[in-house]
């Protein structure tokens, strides 16, 4: 099995699984002190590649608050529960055909975030692109900022006062757009087809 197949499966198991089980909810006492359990799981999963995680592992390791856990492990433990949600969210967006309804329940908070949070981005695997760029992908996708986001793995880092940083995920098929937009030919990966966006 080659590594995009294995990547497609676990995506699948992962949305399954992350949707099957509900968040453990945290109590005054679990919030004080790191758990133990906790932290093996999120040392399992931060020396595990993703390909290669126990998909009925996800939903409790996606439970936990990482600002329950020892220092250490703090941003690396956050940077790949967003690697992970963004996987299934790009899962999500795949299987909903090639016109995109206008998000639900996605604001402009999931989407825009603090300038100093680019460190967790880049843990979880985000690479930095150009403002052109991303006015060639939003051109071609007829999707706004805040859809691009909600679709798709767009963020927005800002700071009042200086310019703002975007980043996407390498796996989200908005990159076969970015490439594009340098004049690259030949096939994309962008789903195999345009997605639009509705408005």
């Amino acid at each position: 099995m080659n590594y995009n197949t294995a990547m497609r499966t676990l995506v699948c198991a992962l949305a399954l699984a992350a949707a099957a089980a509900p968040a453990r909810a945290l109590t005054p006492d679990s919030a004080a002190k790191p758990d133990a359990d906790a932290v093996k799981l999120v040392e399992y999963f931060l020396k595990t590649p993703t390909p290669d995680v126990d998909t009925k592992l996800v939903a409790p390791f996606l439970a936990v608050d990482p600002e329950t856990l020892p220092e250490r492990l703090r941003v690396k433990a956050r940077g790949k529960q967003i690697e992970i949600r963004t996987l299934i969210k790009l899962h999500d967006t795949k299987q909903k055909g090639n016109w995109l309804q206008p998000p639900e329940n996605c604001t402009l908070e999931s989407v825009v975030h603090p300038l100093k949070d680019a460190r967790v981005y880049l843990m979880a695997g985000y690479k930095d692109i150009k403002e052109d760029e991303e006015r060639y992908v939003t051109q071609k996708t007829k999707c706004s900022d805040l859809e691009l986001g909600c679709h798709f793995s767009l963020i927005i880092l800002f700071e009042k006062g200086k310019p703002r940083r975007l980043m996407l995920l390498p796996s989200d098929p908005l990159m076969a757009l970015v490439a594009e937009s340098h004049g690259h030919s030949g096939q994309t990966n962008f789903f195999g087809t345009t997605l639009t966006c509705m408005h």
